[in-house]
């Protein structure tokens, strides 16, 4: 009997080797029923690979010598999308394509668009009719390499003029296999960089030097500056202890392992070393600024990604919870870091609200006002002990960039097939690695990725690093997009409250709180690139809607990348819009075209430089000399022929008919194409 055991023994050691040794395998994805939503799905081939992903939109631009996916080679590649397009109504609709490289639109299984072959830029059109409901389609795209690739798929009918065939009209089954498994790939690189793991498994071989390939491997973290003059030391050492606890989706892993619903006396020795860094200011901020401060959580936004403080349930939004705020943080050091989050931490998610010295106090005695969560005493630290796991735990590693000294490299974890350490998904396979508290759905995607050889992390697309960062800043958090509205606009019920306790000043000129933000949905195709990057960076010089009391935070770290990704989602280049000079009589007749006498009276809303406007009711509108600067012509010409076509809501009128014409028939005959162009010519000479 002894025997059998020993041979049972050693066959599960062998086993236990040879699974070691086993390569990094993706796990089986299994199969799920059809579900339909908005959206297609793109298939893209290039060198005989295959990546699968879904799209908003059936636009593409890929600058030469660039990838279409970080997933396959630059040069020569296809593109597949495949989905329903839906009409509310049977209708009779004209499609357009606008292609550099080959094209050809099937519906139904019937070609209906095809470009001859070639890098040349096409545009083609066809007219069919759609029944009521969803129709099959299939796009078939290819570009040789030998340029930049680009498609914008449009169409327009009796009712519409000529515009991008817009998201909400396309569905696809979002879980087809093949999709499913880009969509996992994705999520397991985006993990990989985010979480930072080539900090402790650097190698050179497979990460490439920070700032080139994937942007978000230079994600850095908070520096470590003087926290005892910002965070109190009960706080820190909860924190040290178990992140996730306080913070859902947190990037910060738990480092020591301890016993559930103790903390480690190691967390506390750090928490400790931490405290000793630094001298607080412990001035409290009166709390009678708090009912100001909540009035300002409301009317900037600051509601649409955070519960307010006192809230301590699970928030069906998935906002981050502040109910720790109190135990956190000194008072003084809040309020300097609300007016500054990036200061020591460039990628945060906490954007720069531009808050002005009164701002910012009244906000922070709103964050720490109220019944928060209490956090319970803590072992004494040695802040001696501390200093030494400083540097022996790898915190170095990701705050201060140090390299690592003790973790393997990453091809030696391969070795393993990511079954132990971080990856491990029990706490005994884990041992002393760090716990990032992973769901089995993040492990998959992380083995998934990893089985993919890491040649991705190599080089990127703006257009997903645009995607990604939309989800991860949660800009539709205050923007609605798609036909989706933002979670701002669904929390009226809780701003009321706050709003009431501190109203806004009322009467002409002052903001309106409550007012809509601009949908996201069309951003890539309505603002200049250059402008929108410095916009979402926080540098604008001017407010284009001084009638909303919210203000567009800046996100400096990804600023770039989200504008030109945007504008390459949308089939569009990053660069700017050049144009020929002005046509100086196309311009005097657009000063006529816009004016109260003869014109279309635009000056009633808008103000056009220095000129504000005359006759305002409910419904202003933004300074015109602004538009040249900001808008892509090509949108503004889609913008003044039927604005309600892009916002429903919107208080513009529509001036032009089913037939382009207007009733201004002293100009061009009434062709409206014509005589906006005029104003847009006019516009371009105007101070700003």
């Amino acid at each position: 009997m002894r025997h059998s055991y020993a041979a049972v023994y050693l066959l599960a050691l062998a086993s236990l080797v040879h699974a070691e040794e086993k390569p990094l395998a993706a796990p089986v994805l299994p199969e799920a029923p059809a579900k339909s939503a908005r959206g297609l799905t793109v298939t893209f081939t290039a060198a005989g690979k295959t990546d699968t992903r879904s799209a908003r939109l059936m636009t593409l631009f890929v600058p030469k010598g660039e990838p279409v996916t970080p997933f396959l080679p630059a040069g020569p590649f296809t593109a597949k999308w495949e989905g329903e397009i839906n009409s509310s109504l049977r209708a009779q609709y004209t499609f357009h394509a606008e292609v550099r490289g080959s094209f050809r639109l099937s519906v139904n299984g019937a070609v209906l668009l095809e470009t001859v072959p070639g890098n040349q830029l096409q545009t083609i059109s066809k007219a069919l009719q759609l029944n009521k409901g969803a129709t099959k389609i299939v796009a078939e795209y290819s570009s040789d390499g030998s340029g930049d690739a680009a498609i914008q798929f449009k169409w327009s009918s009796k009712e519409f003029p000529i515009e991008p065939v817009p998201p909400t009209v396309f569905t696809h089954d979002i879980n087809a296999k093949a999709l499913r498994e880009g969509l996992r790939l994705r999520e397991g690189r985006e993990l990989f960089a985010s979480l930072r793991c080539a900090a402790c498994h650097g190698d050179p071989a497979l990460i490439p030097p920070r700032g080139e390939g994937m942007p978000e491997l230079a994600h850095d973290a908070p520096v470590f500056d003087e926290l005892g003059a910002k965070y109190r030391e009960t706080w820190l050492a909860h924190w040290i202890n178990d992140p996730h606890s306080i913070r859902p989706h947190s990037l910060m892993p738990r480092v020591f392992s301890a016993n559930p619903g103790q903390v480690d006396q190691r967390a506390a020795d750090l928490a400790a070393f931490f405290a000793s860094t630094g001298k607080a200011d412990e001035t409290e901020i009166s709390p009678d600024l708090a009912p100001l401060g909540g009035a300002l959580f409301a009317n900037l936004g600051c509601i649409a990604c955070h519960t307010p403080p006192e809230y301590a349930e699970k928030d069906e939004h998935d906002r981050t919870p502040l109910s720790h705020l109190k135990a956190k943080w000194q008072p003084q050091a809040l309020r300097n870091y609300l007016k500054d989050p990036a200061k020591n931490y460039a990628w945060t998610h906490m954007p720069n609200s531009r808050l002005t010295n009164d701002e910012a106090e009244r906000l922070a005695a709103f964050l720490l006002a109220g019944n928060q969560r209490e956090f319970p005493a803590t072992p004494k630290g040695d802040a001696a002990q501390g200093a030494q796991l400083l540097v022996s735990s790898g915190c170095l590693n990701c705050h201060a960039g140090m390299p690592p000294t003790t973790q393997p490299p990453l091809v030696a974890t391969l070795k393993n097939s990511w079954i132990k350490g971080c990856m491990a998904p029990t706490a005994a396979a884990r041992g002393t690695a760090p716990d990032f508290n992973f769901t089995p759905q993040q492990r998959d995607a992380l083995l998934a990725f990893g089985s993919t050889g890491f040649g991705s992390l190599k080089q990127d697309t703006k257009a997903e690093f645009a995607e990604r960062q939309v989800t991860n800043m949660r800009c539709i958090a205050c923007h609605a997009r798609d036909g989706k509205s933002s979670t701002w606009a669904e929390l009226e019920s809780d701003m009321g409250p706050l709003q009431a306790a501190a109203p806004a000043e009322e009467g002409e000129g002052h903001p309106v709180a409550g007012t809509a933000v601009p949908m996201l949905t069309w951003f890539g195709e309505k603002l200049q690139t250059p402008w929108m990057e410095n916009f979402i960076a926080g540098n604008g010089k001017y407010k284009p809607r001084p009638w909303i009391i919210a203000r567009m935070p800046g996100f400096p770290a990804v600023s770039k990348g989200i504008a030109e990704g945007l504008a390459h989602q949308h089939g569009l280049p990053a660069a700017p819009e050049l144009e020929l000079p002005v046509d100086k009589e196309k311009a005097e007749n657009g000063s006529k075209l816009i004016s109260e006498n003869g014109g279309f009276n635009c000056t009633t809303c808008h103000g056009v430089g220095d000129r504000p406007p005359t006759a305002v009711f409910e419904a202003p509108g933004i300074n015109l000399a602004y538009s040249p600067e900001r808008l892509r012509k090509g949108y503004y010409h889609r913008w003044v022929m039927h604005p309600l076509r892009i916002d429903p809501e919107s208080k513009m009128p529509r001036f032009a008919d089913d037939e382009g014409k207007t009733p201004l028939t002293d100009y061009y005959d009434g062709n409206a194409h014509d005589q906006f162009e005029a104003i847009w010519q006019y516009l371009r000479t105007q101070k700003k």
